[in-house]
């Protein structure tokens, strides 16, 4: 089964961001998602569609010829990518998930720095995407 590149644009500043992301990256078997950091001007070259956005206070999901996924529903739409991931489908995608995650997600956002982790375990393993 073929899955559609997700291009991830996250905060590479957050440590809770960036530890989170790293599991994601070895769970992605399919090799179909894509990191961008934030922080890096090359992302918003690539995503123009980006400038504007509050990439401070949440993640997002760019997929060709979709909406702009933003923070829950970034997350949402990445599990969708990788089979591994799958397990939380339902936890994501139950009634009442697009009203309840939301609100979940910005306190988790706002409080990251507390699940923040320190030095090279941070660290996001390269892989290079052709």
């Amino acid at each position: 089964m073929a899955f559609t590149e997700v291009h991830i644009i996250y905060d590479g500043q957050c440590g809770f961001c960036v530890r989170s992301l790293r599991i994601v990256r070895a769970l992605d078997i399919c090799h179909s998602l894509r990191f961008h950091d934030s922080h890096q001007p090359e992302t918003f070259t690539r995503f123009p569609e980006l400038r504007e956005a509050n990439v401070d206070d949440a993640m997002y999901a760019v997929v060709g010829g979709e909406p702009i996924y933003e923070g829950f529903f970034a997350f949402r739409r990445l599990i969708r990518n990788s089979p591994l991931l799958w397990i939380l489908i339902p936890a994501f995608y139950f009634p009442g998930a697009s009203l309840v995650g939301p609100q979940l997600y910005a306190w988790v956002a706002r409080n990251r720095s507390k699940f923040g982790c320190h030095g090279s375990v941070c660290d996001l393993p390269s892989r290079h995407h052709g």
